[in-house]
């Protein structure tokens, strides 16, 4: 089996991204060495677009990917009660429904910002719906310019959803940071740090199980609110943990930390 390589990365990047769709914005990927390597870095300096990566054990690092995630399997869920080995038979009609449907946070459907007009539905055809009946009594011609109105209508509507989504991050954000009291360490300063996975049990405890080690030190601060850590033995290990899964350490006075 063949080692994945930057360069194979950067292979596939250039050929499968950049010259079928052109230079994105950013790239989003995990704390793989192929990806944190310097080459991989100069790639996307050098082609000019941001390198972002993920954090293990934190989704919500990966933003609107995760929560669609969610609602995906909350629509499969309900879908496959009596038989839940047949999920994969209801994902095709559950992708249908979420790209169909009004979303919060841009108040319009994915399907909107993609074509410029809503979708026609099953039950408007049946039922003879005001838009069919409007619709039979076109020509070709007028309807091709309506077609064309929608589409120069297109960036307004995705520049209007661009700004429901942030103003729903801003109002969001505000409610979280009234429920939640916030964690800074610096450089240098003893932590402990969440069993990895959440919820992992020790079969030497069972229930009682610790959901904290360490003492840790905090060796450097990373972007987007992560930290790299070490024992207090001096091993450094190598990905960033986001500050939700530390807490500061108060060393007893019977404990010699010398």
């Amino acid at each position: 089996m063949k080692i994945a390589s930057s360069a194979n990365v950067i292979e596939f990047i250039r050929e499968h991204i950049i010259y079928r769709f052109g230079v994105p914005q950013s790239i989003t990927t995990n704390q793989e060495k192929i990806f944190t390597s310097k080459e991989f870095e100069d790639f996307a300096a050098s082609i000019g677009f941001k390198l972002i990566n993920s954090l293990p054990y934190y989704a919500q690092a990966n933003g609107q990917a995760e929560a669609s995630n969610q609602i995906l399997i909350k629509i499969i869920k309900k879908k496959i009660r009596e038989n839940p080995k047949k999920w994969h038979s209801v994902l095709s009609e559950t992708l249908w429904s979420y790209r169909m449907a009004c979303h919060g946070s841009t108040r319009c459907s994915p399907y909107e910002l993609v074509y410029g007009h809503e979708a026609m539905l099953p039950w408007e055809i049946s039922l003879g719906s005001r838009r069919i009946s409007q619709q039979d009594k076109l020509i070709a011609d007028d309807y091709k310019n309506l077609m064309l109105d929608n589409l120069d209508d297109l960036n307004f509507h995705r520049l209007k959803a661009l700004e429901n989504i942030r103003a729903n991050k801003i109002r969001i954000a505000k409610f979280y940071n009234e429920k939640v009291r916030e964690r800074r360490f610096s450089e240098g300063e003893l932590v402990w740090k969440v069993i990895l996975p959440v919820g992992s049990k020790d079969s030497r405890f069972g229930k009682r199980s610790p959901n904290w080690e360490g003492p840790y030190r905090i060796t450097r601060v990373a972007p987007r609110n992560t930290y790299f850590y070490e024992t207090l033995e001096g091993e450094e290990y190598s990905r960033a943990i986001n500050r939700k899964y530390f807490k500061k350490y108060y060393p007893s006075v019977w404990v010699d930390l010398l």
